[in-house]
């Protein structure tokens, strides 16, 4: 898996980095660890009308600030070779969420990283409106990674935190199957721990819930889609034993998957984002969009 590292030197960044070492991707993967220098640092209006001194300064600015970044990736391409990962680095000048998806699509990524939130400082870039531009127009999957609020997070590496925990959002469609299939993929150990969730939207208006779930056609829908959950148990079992279906009913899809999340304190959210607008579809664009912005963990939104 080609995987681009987008990092700023914040504490999310940071995360993003302890979440490669630690999470069980694909073996041989690949990793570009990534960072710009906002171009709005460097931008001077009028700049030829700047004599050679303050183009000199300008310039040596510029070089400063390359030179940073490059320290900055040092220290995360350091910590993944020792970790065996075969990885390179790159700076950019430019504004961070673009030049994110345009080396995403340059270098034919099928994974962008970033922390969720970035600093406050001059260094900041990973702001959360940068991560949401990030996973509206990258070309390909895009995991935001979120350091849960628990002590589990806290743990030294003496006490190594429990099995890692996955949570799929899954409702029978083309980029909920892809997000199955790359759960399947990963070299997960024998204690790691899989919940497909699958939701049935309620409708509430004038207590329609209660005449839905009467309905035959309510029970046929259940029926089809537990069936569509022990498939996916069938298909993931590959990668652990441990692998658990939840099939939930809610008037609010996204909220259902957040609590599921909260109650088995997932370490990340996997789901497929089918980027379309229908009303009646279960994973839109804005369900993906409010479990990123909400969620208790991080989320892997996986893009065919």
């Amino acid at each position: 898996m080609k995987i681009l590292l987008a990092t700023d030197g914040s504490e999310s960044a940071e995360a993003a980095l302890d979440f490669l070492l630690s999470f069980p991707f694909p073996k041989h993967s690949e990793v570009t660890v990534f960072t710009v220098v906002d171009k709005n640092v460097l931008e001077v209006r009028e700049t030829e009308r700047l004599d050679e001194h303050h183009r000199r300064i300008l310039q040596e600015a510029e070089e400063s600030l390359l030179d940073a970044g490059a320290q900055l990736l040092a220290h995360g391409v350091e910590r993944l070779q020792e970790a065996g990962w075969a990885c390179s680095s790159e700076v950019r000048i430019g504004h961070p969420a673009r030049e994110i998806v345009q080396a995403a699509e340059a270098a034919g990524v099928e994974l962008v990283v970033v922390g969720f939130k970035g600093t406050t400082g001059v260094r900041r870039f990973l702001l959360g409106s940068v991560s949401e531009r990030v996973l509206r127009y990258a070309p390909c999957s895009v995991l935001l990674i979120r350091r849960p609020a628990t002590a589990r997070a806290e743990t030294s590496a003496a006490e190594e935190q429990g099995p890692c925990r996955v949570l799929l959002a899954y409702d029978d469609s083309a980029p909920a199957r892809k997000a199955v299939e790359l759960c399947a993929s990963l070299p997960m150990d024998e204690k790691a721990e899989v919940t497909a969730v699958t939701v049935l939207p309620l409708i509430t208006l004038y207590r329609q819930d209660i005449r839905q779930r009467l309905s035959s056609f309510w029970r046929q829908k259940k029926k089809a889609a537990q069936a569509a959950l022990d498939r996916v148990r069938n298909q993931v079992r590959w990668s652990t034993p441990h692998v658990h279906t939840q099939l939930r009913e809610s008037p609010d899809v996204s909220q259902a998957i957040l609590d599921a999340a909260a109650e088995i304190q997932s370490d990340v959210i996997m789901l497929g984002d089918r980027g379309k607008s229908a009303i009646e579809e279960f994973l839109l664009g804005s369900v993906t969009k409010r479990i990123a912005s909400h969620a208790p963990c991080s989320v892997w939104v996986v893009r065919n």
